[in-house]
């Protein structure tokens, strides 16, 4: 349950309305975590996402996309291709892509959480505008 000192986040899992829609705080965990130190999860994105950046929006956020799902898939390609609605090959080319883009091991299990929680909101941020 959700419960910041601040009282931003204090629905305790209850939920709260927002523009007319009722929202569960368990269920935006991550998103609530990452408003609460928005500036440092910018800071950090910058830096650990600029080949994202770089790649331009459209390329930037399919491949995000792909790592993301990946990451959720433990890197199964067949499984990340059909939450992503393509081949199992494209993301297999999107990774081989993604491995050349990055200067660390974007399977690094020690890094998987930061990322994925980095990449969620890099998407959400370039998807709304």
């Amino acid at each position: 349950r959700a419960r910041a000192g601040n009282g931003k986040a204090s629905t305790g899992g209850r939920g709260s309305r927002r523009g007319g829609l009722l929202v569960r705080a368990d269920e935006h965990l991550p998103e609530l975590l990452l408003q609460e130190g928005a500036s440092l999860a910018a800071l950090v994105a910058a830096r650990r996402l600029a080949p994202l950046e770089a790649a331009g929006q459209r390329q930037g956020v399919r491949l995000a996309e792909t790592l993301l799902e990946c990451m959720k898939h433990g890197f199964n390609a067949t499984g990340a291709a059909e939450v992503l609605c393509v081949h199992p090959q494209t993301v297999r080319y999107r990774l081989a892509q993604l491995h050349e883009m990055f200067d660390f091991d974007i399977e690094d299990p020690d890094l998987r959480l930061e990322m994925m929680l980095l990449l969620s909101t890099w998407i959400r941020a370039r998807s709304a505008s």
